[in-house]
């Protein structure tokens, strides 16, 4: 099971007025824990006014950029305890606790392909998305790429002189395309946010890009990364293995409704839940109806791995080996890991008198 480790900071920069870069140094005895893969995330864990908190930002860098620091992307939000920290207290050589890299939001490549491959971000949705174009430009030489990202005005725009050398560096294979929300543009196409009517535009202007063939790296807000998954699936049929995405936050419009008529359908009893965690085991008594296994280990002061607790990252991921679970959320699981008794036990509830889930997956 992943751990924390003591990683220091060597870059703290601004990059907009409300976004600061921050690399943390992986020294040469963690190189092999620290080994990611393009869109992959870091879990920092931090104590702020005597609370123990807990974020993930996405990995901004490539792994073929061969770098000896990973680099996250911190955005400012409102009354952000953590984001608000970076921003305005963290600085150089400070020691942070990181969770080695985690995430399933990537594909593979391959130096024969020859393929197209589409960037979709808002905001600091772009850390993600950036880390699988570079990843794709870098793996395989024959292939393109175009990243479609929208801000509030081009002074939101982070990550943007990156972006450009990057332009440069790849010599007409990556193709960028800046949006505006509350911007005038001299033509109107690059107004607006992302949404498949802006898309449909934007297709019709950029023919080049075979929408059915391409492969879609999609992340921002919740309610656009569901409108586009699902326009570019429905109406464009895009296969589903060609539309990956990332959530940060869990979707707004999730069906609640439905959700609390499943949970409220299972039965309620008692079960003896067991966790193995780093090899050991710990079991613990849990009604059904009651709090997720996560929040009850937790209560135990079991050392189990979180994060988010919405269901939107991978850290509380186990694998169910004996009886059954309810999964009440999975933003962040794929249909194949759910198949091979997958869960993430933020959402979970026991729906057998026995259940035993291996968190050293």
């Amino acid at each position: 099971m992943n751990s924390f480790y003591k990683l220091k900071t060597v870059r703290v920069q601004k990059d907009t007025n409300d976004a600061v870069n921050v690399a943390v140094e992986i020294p040469e005895e963690l190189k092999d824990k620290f080994r990611f893969k393009q869109g992959q995330y870091l879990n920092f864990r931090m104590m702020i006014d005597g609370n123990e908190e807990r974020r993930s930002y996405s990995i901004c860098n490539a792994p073929s950029e061969k770098s000896n620091t990973l680099e996250v992307l911190v955005k400012l939000l409102e009354n952000g305890k953590v984001s608000g920290y970076f921003n305005e207290h963290l600085h150089m050589d400070e020691v942070l606790e990181v969770m080695p890299p985690m995430g399933g939001f990537n594909t593979s490549y391959h130096p024969t392909n020859v393929k197209t491959y589409v960037g979709l971000a808002a905001g600091s949705g772009i850390s993600p998305v950036l880390s699988n174009i570079k990843e794709s430009l870098f793996q395989e030489p024959n292939s393109n790429a175009y990243l479609f990202y929208s801000n509030r005005s081009m002074n939101h725009v982070m990550k943007k002189a990156e972006i450009d050398k990057l332009v440069e560096t790849f010599n007409g294979r990556l193709k960028v395309v800046y949006l505006v929300s509350r911007e005038q543009h001299e033509d109107p196409i690059f107004e607006g946010r992302i949404s498949p009517e802006k898309l449909d535009l934007l297709f019709e202007r950029y023919t080049d890009i075979d929408v059915r063939e391409s492969t879609f790296f999609i992340c921002g807000p919740s309610e656009m990364i569901k409108g586009i998954a699902d326009y570019l699936k429905k109406e464009k049929k895009v296969p589903a293995i060609q539309v990956l995405f990332e959530y940060f936050t869990a979707p707004d419009e999730e069906n609640s409704e439905e959700m609390s008529d499943e949970f409220k359908a299972i039965a309620n009893l008692e079960s003896m839940v067991t966790v193995i965690i780093d090899d050991d085991e710990y079991s613990f008594h849990l009604n059904s109806k009651k709090e997720s296994i996560l929040d009850k280990a937790l209560k135990d002061n079991l050392p189990v791995p979180f994060a988010c607790k919405g269901g939107v990252c991978c850290t509380c991921k186990a694998q169910v080996l004996e009886g059954e679970v309810f999964m009440e959320k999975n933003y962040a699981l794929t249909e194949d890991e759910v198949a091979r008794g997958y869960v993430l036990t933020c959402q979970c509830h026991p729906t057998t008198n026995v259940v035993m889930l291996n968190y050293d997956v």
